[in-house]
């Protein structure tokens, strides 16, 4: 079994993020050697907003915990929870070039565990970022982990791409606007439904019908829609969150019916 907690919120501070998780049902123990508590999920660029005005002004190195202030956050809240803490935010390139960019950091480590490049930059608001160039995929408590950013969604070879890594789950860490927010479910289900993962997919979300750009302004042409969603293999929701309110989706995956649902339809044969 894996915990997992999707933080839904609007763009804002570290201390938002510690706020939500007080609340969730996340129990702060001690991990097992080579185990953690749970794997937590923040939105695409959680602590900036989507997209900031000059992004290169927010641009940071997430290589490790003194690299820059996320990559330090990151690392600190796995500490205090025990839990592999994946967040996103925009990287440096070493071409120079901005990318938007996913890191995991786990506890008691201070150098990035994983990390992924969003593939699909999506247009035109990411015109300066470059995309990166493979799928990733990592290990927590025996799970095989891949990541995906938000309009890589639209693109299912990333998916199975993944899946023909072993991946078992895929993220998805987004910051999907709400008038396409049933894009947004129907492409989830079809990702977990023709690859037979779990999907745990967490989204920002909107408060008041505007949205902060990390700038202190606000933003009313894009207003995010929540509904942060964890989806078995066969297609069903298992947990929801709302279209309005900033918190923390939580559920327990579960590897043995994972496996059991494969071999019982085996749709991937041949392919994993």
């Amino acid at each position: 079994m894996l915990d997992v907690f999707l933080v839904q919120m609007d763009c804002g501070n570290f201390d938002k993020v510690r706020s939500l998780l007080s609340k969730a049902n996340l129990q702060k123990k001690t991990p097992a050697d080579e185990q953690v508590n749970g794997l937590i999920v923040l939105p695409e660029m959680f602590a900036t907003g989507y997209i900031p005005e000059n992004p290169s002004n927010y641009a940071e190195n997430f290589s490790n915990a003194e690299a820059g202030a996320t990559a330090k956050f990151l690392s600190e809240l796995a500490n205090e929870t025990g839990c592999a803490v994946m967040g996103a935010g925009i990287g440096i390139g070493r071409e120079g070039k901005l990318r938007n960019h996913s890191s995991v950091y786990l506890p008691g480590q201070t150098i990035e565990y994983s990390s992924y490049d969003k593939i699909h930059p999506f247009f035109p608001e990411q015109a300066e970022f470059k995309g990166g160039e493979s799928v990733s995929l990592f290990k927590i408590n025996g799970w095989k982990i891949s990541s995906a950013i938000c309009y890589d969604l639209r693109f299912p070879e990333l998916f199975r791409d993944a899946v023909k890594k072993g991946a078992q789950i895929i993220t998805v860490q987004a910051a999907w606007p709400k008038i396409r927010i049933e894009h947004w479910e129907t492409l989830l289900k079809a990702r977990a439904i023709e690859n037979q993962v779990y999907i745990v997919a967490v989204n920002g979300v909107t408060i008041d019908g505007v949205s902060d750009n990390g700038t202190g302004s606000k933003n009313n042409a894009i207003a995010l829609g929540g509904n942060s969603m964890i989806i078995t293999p066969q297609g069903e929701i298992i947990s929801r969150g709302s279209s309005d309110c900033e918190e923390v989706v939580h559920n327990s995956l579960d590897d043995v019916s994972l496996a059991e649902y494969r071999k019982a339809f085996p749709v991937l044969d041949g392919i994993v």
